[in-house]
């Protein structure tokens, strides 16, 4: 059950980092979000796939002050498909 809530919070935090990519949401929505990911970074440690939610969360909070396209990208697909995974993996 954790892991499905989990995995719907990364499908929603992918597809907030590419609505944010193109200013269409709001940049307190996506300091949340990457609060969240570094949050479970840090519960999560040790684990691979963590350290790369936490310098994905990282990038979210240097993405408010400068967008680089290609990195929200890379980071909106990864964090999209291990939510899909999570949700029906």
């Amino acid at each position: 059950m954790l892991g499905k809530i989990l995995g719907f919070a990364d499908l929603f935090t992918g597809i907030m980092v590419v609505l944010f990519q193109y200013n269409i949401i709001p940049g307190q929505l996506v300091f949340s979000l990457a609060f969240y990911l570094i949050l479970k970074a840090i519960i999560f440690f040790g684990d691979f796939m963590s350290m790369i939610d936490g310098i994905a969360g990282l990038y979210m909070l240097l993405m408010l002050l400068l967008k680089i396209e290609v990195v929200s990208v890379i980071f909106a697909i990864y964090l999209t498909l291990k939510g899909l995974w999570s949700l029906f993996g």
